[in-house]
């Protein structure tokens, strides 16, 4: 049978055909934060948590073992002695998030049919989004803003970015680098200011992150350079940002003052750190014995024992390592939801030992720690919230505009009340990526 030419279709009837607004939005980016999840709220187990103020947070450490007893058939008295102790303490650092909206879009957005969204609600839910993922990987950082080395200088809008947290095979170059990003460029010493712009696109093949910079780019950049969040042409966040896990836990012997306290003056105000490979039998298949090796130099050094109260530690690793790992036990147990513990957050974590293991996408690369979360400490003013003076309102209109602009602040810092008790391997085999990159 023919068709029938009167029938009238979709496509005859389109001009009065109206769109269908769902009224949900889909963020395809994974917001994944199980670091954050963990030390952010102090809890019985958990980090410890102080509130800021004035000069910052103090308190006392003892470096040295209480030594002075001894023993005499005369009743002869030891001389006196008194353990070395010296004073910790933490600052504030000030993190920001700041967002721009059109007074007209605000307008053109509030109604269902009109918008999948509220306009000012979906920025208020992407400048929070921000401020997780921010404080995530500054939780790795170094308390320096390092967010990748340059490896080529192909034009002054074109860089080759690689080593996340300038950790060298740390990972792949753009696990920090994102289209919209603001972002300045300094010499390797980071103190001579190459310039500023802004991210445009970001390409990633492998471990090595082409960048391409807005307008005239950044001159005169060289291999070795180093990419810093910015804010204005002027001032970055350069040594700016809250401590991370690399300095804490003084990763390759960089970071020995910590805290106003030298580990090469007091070895005891240091952390546990293992090469994979010379310290473990293997650095291409980590084990349960590393675990093992790990707890057992911790509790030597510092009292904290993981095989006594393993609910106090956590195993924080990429999910390449939490992989290898998997592999060593095939065979002898299962890997499954039942056998795993749920963390703060809703993380799930597999037990190694009775310790909690938890894969991190912003770990760097072949690194495995373990962490003693009741010596964490995290120091805060204020949690994030939308920047105002008294009732004058966190939206302000832009000078000369029809705009608005809303900001948003946390005044916070990450640190640790004994470095000892801490762990880090470093140099595992982990070549296999499962980033967030595209």
């Amino acid at each position: 049978m023919a068709d029938n030419p009167l029938l009238i279709t979709n496509t005859d009837i389109s001009g009065a055909l109206k769109n269908l607004y769902a009224d949900f939005r889909i963020n395809a980016f994974p917001i994944l934060t199980p670091l954050l999840s963990q030390v952010k709220k102090g809890r019985p187990g958990g980090p410890e948590r102080m509130r800021w103020g004035g000069n910052g947070v103090y308190w006392d450490v003892q470096l040295t073992r209480p030594v002075g007893m001894s023993a005499s058939d005369a009743g002869f008295f030891p001389p006196t002695a008194a353990a070395v102790e010296k004073q910790a303490n933490l600052g504030i650092k000030r993190t920001y998030v700041r967002r721009q909206i059109d007074a007209l879009s605000i307008a053109g957005t509030s109604d269902k049919e009109a918008a999948f969204i509220p306009l000012a609600r979906k920025i208020i839910n992407e400048a929070m989004d921000a401020a997780k993922l921010g404080q995530q990987q500054i939780l790795h950082g170094a308390g320096d803003g390092v967010l990748g080395v340059t490896t080529t200088n192909t034009s002054d809008t074109e860089k080759v970015v690689t080593r996340p947290y300038g950790i060298t095979s740390g990972g792949p170059g753009g696990l920090l680098l994102d289209v919209g990003q603001f972002v300045a460029i300094y010499r390797t010493n980071l103190t001579t200011l190459q310039g500023t712009a802004t991210i445009s696109a970001v390409t990633n093949s492998g471990d090595n992150a082409t960048i391409t910079l807005d307008g005239a780019g950044i001159p005169s950049n060289a291999t070795t350079d180093v990419v810093v969040m910015a804010n204005t042409a002027s001032d970055t966040s350069v040594s700016q940002v809250p401590n991370g896990l690399t300095n804490i836990l003084n990763r390759g012997n960089s970071y020995a003052n910590f805290e106003s306290i030298n580990a090469a003056t007091y070895a005891r105000w240091d952390s546990v750190r293992l090469t994979a490979g010379t310290d473990t039998p293997d650095a291409g298949q980590p084990s349960e014995m590393d675990v093992w090796t790990m707890a057992a130099k911790v509790a030597g050094r510092s009292g904290k024992d993981a095989q006594l109260t393993p609910d106090e530690f956590l195993l924080l690793s990429t999910p390449g390592v939490e992989k290898a790992l998997a592999e060593s036990f095939l065979g002898q147990r299962r890997w499954e939801a039942d056998d795993k513990v749920v963390l703060k957050g809703g993380f799930k974590a597999v037990r190694i030992m009775g310790i909690p293991l938890v894969r991190d996408y912003w770990c760097p690369a072949g690194t495995l720690y373990l962490v003693h979360l009741p010596s964490l400490t995290w120091v805060d003013r204020q949690d994030w919230i939308k920047l105002q003076y008294e009732d004058s309102g966190p939206w302000r209109f832009l000078a000369g505009r029809d705009a608005y602009e809303v900001n948003f602040g946390s005044y916070w810092n990450f640190g640790c009340l004994m470095r000892s008790s801490h762990c880090i391997v470093t140099g595992y085999t982990d070549t296999v990526r499962y980033s967030h990159e595209v």
